[in-house]
């Protein structure tokens, strides 16, 4: 009796072991699966995406927005490169104050008192 009694808790064992072990596998395969759809799901939306803004970009012409002011009967015309003047704003860099800091910029509307600035010292400084 003492032997079947050991058998038979060494195949429980055994067979809670190889349960374990397939379930393990087939969460490996589900979790495989989801990553294969989500992967899919992907492509599909950057397909989308690449789609919607192709379409904008279409829409977006100089070409279809002179043919939707011709069926909107508006009285406007598309400029042509002649008419096209392109400004380029500089950027001007702040002096140096006498500590070797940036300082603010200056704000045209401080001087009409609309907008106020206060500046204070840290610890550090």
């Amino acid at each position: 009796m003492e032997i079947s009694k050991r058998t038979f808790i060494y195949l429980v064992i055994a067979t809670i072991a190889l349960l374990l072990y397939v379930h393990e596998q087939v969460s490996i395969y589900q979790v495989s699966y989801d990553i294969g759809k989500k992967e899919r799901e992907l492509a599909r939306l950057t397909e989308e995406y690449k789609t919607f803004k192709f379409r904008v970009a279409r829409l977006r012409s100089p070409h279809v927005l002179s043919e939707r002011m011709k069926r909107a009967s508006l009285d406007l015309a598309i400029p042509e490169d002649q008419e096209v003047i392109r400004i380029l704003k500089l950027r001007v860099a702040a002096p140096e104050t006498r500590e070797g800091k940036w300082s603010a910029p200056f704000q045209f509307l401080s001087l009409l008192h609309f907008v106020r600035e206060a500046q204070a010292k840290t610890a550090r400084d």
